[in-house]
């Protein structure tokens, strides 16, 4: 068995401790020492990025060949092809992409990194694809988030298809912005819908997401996106709560500009107890990424009410050094945390 550098770690790790409790005899501990062997992490670094740099060729190679439309509707121009012919032409394509990245899972199931890079192209055709049909049917006064919510449907039946967290992701992201672009549509292209702007209109969004990684979990043919919906809604909410602490539910722009940032302490106040009741639960339920990112957001909050507030009026070395001092202590007490738990 090969294992990478960390696995390999804590197997020995395992091996020694259960021999010096005597779990385990010098033979047997031997034994498991040579059941397995060190990866090569060099070959496997020069593979990710070999495979990185291919994806990255392919989409440039993608954009300027497909996405800009110029000699698309050149063709069109000149052997009058309609947007329909387009249309079913990429759909055609979209499904090859779909039957190939299949086939290709089943050949090589522990490729997992090249199958997904592979669904790259389904995901630039089944856009193209959707975008075309879409505005074969439309005109200049259609709801153009209509064509997003296709897109998200098309992605997620294909994600379960190929069991892909990569075309699942990418179905979260074209819903949100679908839900911003039909709030826009539903509120007559005002700024406010159902008396919320955008940031608490994405906040809830984002809480829907993360509050539907529950119900995925229950259900056999979803469960392998549970973590991905779990990690993007909570993502997506702590990001609009941010800066709805910001902005408010405030819709006029120019209006926010001349008010002070003071008249929306309230909102800064609020998402800092969130911040802080998500970090005590995640703490005392050892819920990895929701402590992770409640940690970033809670310095991306300091470093902004700092600057919101404090900015002119501060010695800026003296402040950041009050900072480092308390990230220390609060680092070293959450070691001394960790160290007594794992004692236990």
């Amino acid at each position: 068995m090969e294992l990478d550098k960390k696995e390999a770690e804590t197997v020995s790790k395992a091996i020694q401790f259960w021999e010096e409790t005597n779990k385990l005899s010098k033979e047997q501990a031997a034994d498991l020492r040579s059941s397995y062997q060190l990866r090569n992490s060099n070959v496997d670094a020069v593979a990710i990025y070999a495979l990185i740099s291919a994806i990255s060729c392919g989409l440039l190679a993608f954009g300027a060949l497909v996405i800009d439309e110029k000699w698309i509707e050149t063709l069109r121009t000149k052997w009058g092809i309609s947007e329909n012919i387009f249309g079913i032409a990429f759909s055609l394509l979209s499904a090859f992409f779909v039957f190939l990245a299949k086939r290709r899972q089943i050949k090589y199931p522990q490729a997992r990194a090249s199958n997904e890079a592979y669904n790259i192209t389904i995901i630039l055709t089944v856009a193209i694809a959707v975008t075309y049909w879409t505005r074969s049917f439309s005109d200049e006064n259609s709801n153009y988030a209509v064509p997003l919510f296709i897109t998200a449907v098309v992605y997620g039946g294909i994600a379960v298809l190929l069991h892909s967290t990569l075309l699942w992701t990418v179905m979260i992201l074209s819903l949100a912005g679908w839900w911003g672009a039909q709030t826009y549509f539903w509120s007559d292209g005002g700024f406010r819908f159902l008396g919320m702007n955008y940031p608490l209109r994405m906040t809830v969004f984002g809480l829907a997401i993360w509050a539907s990684s529950w119900i995925v979990q229950r259900i056999n043919s979803l469960k392998f996106v549970r973590e991905i919906t779990y990690s993007i809604g909570l993502f997506l909410f702590l990001l609009a709560a941010w800066t709805l602490s910001i902005f408010g539910n405030y819709a006029d722009w120019e209006g926010w500009k001349i008010l002070k940032q003071g008249h929306f302490w309230y909102w800064a106040v609020a998402f800092t107890i969130l911040l802080a009741g998500l970090l005590y639960y995640a703490f005392k339920n050892r819920l990895d990424t929701l402590r992770d990112l409640c940690l970033i957001f809670f310095l991306v909050n300091i470093y902004t009410r700092y600057f919101e507030y404090f900015w002119d009026r501060t010695n800026k070395g003296i402040f950041f050094a009050i900072l480092a001092l308390s990230f220390w202590f609060v680092g070293r007490k959450a070691e001394q945390w960790r160290n007594k738990t794992v004692s236990q």
